[in-house]
């Protein structure tokens, strides 16, 4: 009885091993076939069968990652084509197989901002077309402050600025519609309380004055077929007077003075991102232009935080944005031949031209003795002649070197190749206590490149190339037996400015070298043509000529901001502040009239 327990409990637990086996080559056998989806449940099948086996825990999560990836890579390809339901449906099919996926959550998310921005998108096309700047602008401020270069609102901010600079009326945040009604006022030696009085009937706008403000003044003005805001521009800027908004239907009118401006200005703090510029250098550029005090530059995190009036921060925004752009790139597409020929003739008879005598010895052990040489005679004189030997030997040999590099670098900066060996130079040092020591130095040979190329606005690229080619043309042994190395160098610079997409072939650095010998007969080798049947004659020639090939394409060129980008107004300099309205577009400036209304005033309101 025991006996067959013991079987079955065998027979149970090889077809549980047979089980996973088959999962486990199932899976892989799917796997190795691409069909990754399939082979996942044959491998979980697996795990769970045998939790503790680390194969199938292994295989588990390479497949889960390997699918993973490639949803990744559909989604982003569906993301870049447009189709934005099936990125989103991959998305989340990825994070139902990986929760915890970073890059899949980094992608959700960013897709979800992506639809947020284009609803902002929608929204701010629709306030433009209904004629509400402000509340367009308003939505292309949120996108832009969570995507500084997304086309599409940069070209409609682009659009709405340039429009209302030439128009002359930026608007206010507050109060938009009352200090956009038309007026027609004129006003001769009236108190400063009585314009305030008509303004505020006419927009039905509260004024709350500074105990400061000497109400009493007398003013003068005459202004026709202008808004309210701008003839309350027009008369604070001639009472040095200036405004703050209280609430939507009232605003504070103070003295325009440092002291008072501390009292009553509201100050914005506003956190500058940076993709391309560097913090030290925005930072020199607003404390420079604008006067700013309040700013500070973190290089860690590329941004900047100000904090300044509202007008400063909006002439802040707009410095930066010509400020921060992406620096150019040029890609160099560059060729380096060398053409090395060489030409060798040998060509001739060599005739035997050392006959050497030597004595030979008579006795056993074949030492000399005088006797031997007093006694010299034909039969104990040994002949050494040099052989005679015929050449007729000629050699060409052509040799071309090519480089073709392609070198991608941005405007101003220098970008290096060196291809070749570095080759050991030993310095040996002795000491008045007769101690050597030895210092090794790595000299570079080979070919070397720089390049500096600077991008313009027209699209031409102007490029400083220096190239080095250098060779090792002997090795040297000093007298304590270090080896030294003789190093031929060519070199040229130059700086040529070329088109995008131009070639230019810099050519003739050359090296010619013949070099010619002789072993002959005197006198019957200097024969004309007979010469060489009485001697022999070498003649080697080498031709070394080295040409570089350089093709500038620009990658990312320089664009010209738009007028409205690059030159706006920034007020008075004391007080620098948002583009200011031209009077001149909605005004009209008359004469005094001849007679007066006893009371000084006369109003029209439209």
């Amino acid at each position: 009885m025991n006996r067959l327990v013991a079987l079955i409990a065998l027979l149970v637990l090889i077809a549980g091993c047979a089980t996973t086996s088959v999962s486990m080559q199932e899976g892989r056998r799917l796997a190795e076939a691409g069909r990754l989806e399939e082979a996942l449940p044959h491998f979980e099948a697996a795990l769970r069968e045998e939790p503790n086996r680390a194969e199938a825990r292994l295989a588990v999560a390479s497949t889960r990652e390997r699918i993973a990836a490639r949803w990744l890579r559909e989604a982003e390809k569906a993301s870049d084509g447009g189709r934005r339901a099936e990125a989103d449906a991959l998305l989340a099919r990825v994070l139902a197989l990986d929760p915890a996926n970073e890059r899949a959550r980094r992608l959700a998310d960013a897709a979800r901002l992506e639809r947020r921005r284009a609803q902002w998108q929608a929204e701010a096309e629709a306030a433009w077309a209904r004629g509400d700047a402000e509340g367009a602008l308003s939505r292309l401020h949120e996108i832009l402050v969570e995507a500084p270069r997304d086309g599409a609102a940069l070209g409609l901010r682009e659009t709405i600025e340039a429009t209302l600079a030439t128009a002359g009326r930026a608007g206010d945040p507050e109060l938009a519609a009352a200090l956009a009604k038309p007026v027609s006022i004129e006003f001769k030696d009236a108190s400063l309380k009585q314009v305030f009085e008509v303004l505020a009937r006419t927009s039905g706008i509260n004024f709350v004055f500074d105990k400061e403000v000497k109400t009493d003044e007398p003013t003068t003005i005459y202004l026709r077929r202008a808004t309210v805001k701008e003839i309350l521009n027009a008369v604070l800027l001639a009472h040095q007077l200036e405004r703050r908004t209280l609430d939507d239907g009232t605003l504070l009118i103070y003295p325009n003075t440092p002291a008072k401006a501390r009292d009553h200005q509201n100050l914005t703090i506003k956190t500058f991102y940076l993709a391309n510029t560097e913090p030290k250098v925005a930072l020199s550029t607003l404390r420079t232009i604008l006067k700013a005090k309040d700013v500070v530059a973190d290089e860690k995190q590329n941004l900047l935080v100000m904090r300044d009036t509202p007008e400063t921060i909006r002439l802040a925004g707009k410095l930066l944005a010509v400020h921060d752009l992406p620096e150019p790139e040029v890609m160099l597409e560059v060729e380096i031949l060398e053409v090395k020929r060489s030409r060798l003739l040998d060509l001739g008879i060599r005739w035997p031209d050392l006959l050497t005598l030597t004595p030979l010895g008579s006795a056993a052990n074949g030492l000399l003795t005088l006797a031997d040489i007093k006694n010299a005679t034909s039969r104990t004189l040994g002949a050494t002649i040099t052989p005679l030997s015929i050449a007729g030997g000629q050699g060409d040999t052509d040799i071309n070197l090519l480089a073709n590099p392609r070198i991608r670098t941005r405007n101003r900066e220098t970008a290096k190749i060196m291809i070749g060996d570095r080759v050991p130079n030993i310095t040996t040092t002795a000491t008045a206590t007769g101690f050597v020591a030895e210092s090794v130095q790595y000299v570079d040979v080979g070919l070397k490149l720089e390049v500096q190329p600077s991008i313009y606005l027209d699209g031409e690229i102007a490029i400083r190339i220096n190239l080095e080619v250098s060779n090792i043309v002997d090795q040297v042994k000093t007298k304590t037996g270090t080896l030294a190395y003789q190093i031929g160098t060519r070199n040229a610079s130059t700086v040529l400015r070329l088109k995008d997409g131009e070639n230019q072939v810099l050519a003739g650095l050359i090296s010619d070298a013949e070099r010619s010998s002789a072993n002959k007969v005197p006198g019957l080798g200097d024969l004309p043509l007979l010469g060489r049947l009485f001697g022999g004659r070498t003649d080697d020639g080498q031709k070394t000529e080295l040409m570089l090939s350089i093709t500038p394409r620009l990658v990312r060129g320089m664009s010209r901001p738009a007028l409205a980008r690059s030159e706006f107004d920034s007020g008075p300099e004391g007080s620098p502040r948002a583009p200011a309205t031209d009077l001149s577009a909605y005004t009209e400036v008359v004469p005094a009239p001849a007679q007066q209304t006893p009371s000084g005033e006369e109003t029209k309101a439209r």
